[in-house]
């Protein structure tokens, strides 16, 4: 959770103090390769397996989500995350997140620096900058299932949840600014197919006078969930562009609305020509048709 640490009263020490630094750019592709061996089955019998296993979860055992994963430095000491292909992966995950990602951007949705690297003969590892640091200083994130006090597998979330919680906790002279984003975003993950839209992957940035929206993270088109984790109306998890549009008063964007849906559908409409400029499969390309049919 960014900023918090934890250590027992009067202890000088942090509960977790490693000196494990992160390891640098130029370890990536051992760690991708690692990361494929420790999934084989029998792995734990090989004298190697404890030390692969300390590489790969040294440096990020804090990081949550099944995929595997690790921090790694870039040049300048900045901290960044590598997620690297599973390998019972049957698409190219990381290519598509950053086909996304690069969207995203275009649409005008806050995102961290990212980039993608082909590491081993198998998938691209999509790799993104830590936005809950500032270079050596950490910044206090926590998760909308965390401010929202709600559990895992509860039913009844929606996106209206969060535009509550920033009217109500967010920071002085940035609460309409912070709402015309989450809405941005709700367009988005509709016209993208980011189905897997659950509070854990939404999330607040503390300032001084309260609560800012994070930069979006683990948005990827899905091919296997035909609706949202949350819903838009507090009903509804079925995606729909005009149900959004009609909720747009809670984001303070009903004047606005048809602007920012034209904005993002500009952005999204190109997808399959990102998707070829990335080299991704055209079978692939083929199969998220249906993913992106909205925009």
């Amino acid at each position: 959770m960014g900023a918090l640490r934890f250590k027992e009263p009067d202890a000088q020490h942090f509960l977790e103090n490693s000196v494990n630094p992160a390891p640098p750019v130029t370890d990536l592709r051992e760690l991708a390769a690692i990361s494929l061996r420790i999934e084989e089955p029998g792995v734990e019998r090989l004298p190697e397996y404890e030390r692969w296993l300390a590489m790969l979860i040294a440096p990020g055992t804090s990081l949550g989500g099944v995929r595997p994963k690790v921090n790694f430095r870039m040049p300048g000491d900045e901290l960044w995350l590598a997620k690297f292909p599973a390998k019972d992966d049957r698409y190219d995950v990381g290519g598509w997140e950053f086909l996304v990602h690069q969207l995203a951007q275009r649409a005008g949705i806050w995102v961290p620096a990212a980039r993608l690297e082909h590491l081993t003969e198998s998938y691209a590892t999509f790799c993104v900058a830590r936005f809950d640091r500032r270079g050596q200083h950490r910044r206090m994130y926590a998760s909308a299932m965390t401010m929202l006090e709600r559990r895992d597998g509860e039913a009844g979330a929606s996106y209206l949840d969060l535009a509550i919680f920033l009217q109500d906790k967010g920071a002085q002279g940035h609460i309409d600014q912070d709402l015309e984003q989450l809405y941005r975003r709700v367009i988005f993950n509709v016209m993208v197919g980011n189905r897997d839209d659950h509070l854990r992957n939404h999330g607040f940035i503390r300032e001084p006078s309260g609560w800012r929206l994070s930069p979006a993270f683990d948005v990827n088109p899905n091919l296997a969930k035909a609706d949202h984790s949350l819903t838009f109306d507090g009903k509804s998890t079925v995606p729909s562009l005009k149900l959004v549009k009609e909720t747009a008063d809670f984001y303070r964007c009903q004047d606005r609305a048809n602007q920012i849906i034209d904005e993002v559908r500009t952005a999204v409409r190109a997808w399959s020509q990102e998707a070829e400029r990335l080299g991704l499969p055209s079978l692939e390309i083929k199969r998220m048709e249906s993913v992106f049919m909205q925009a």
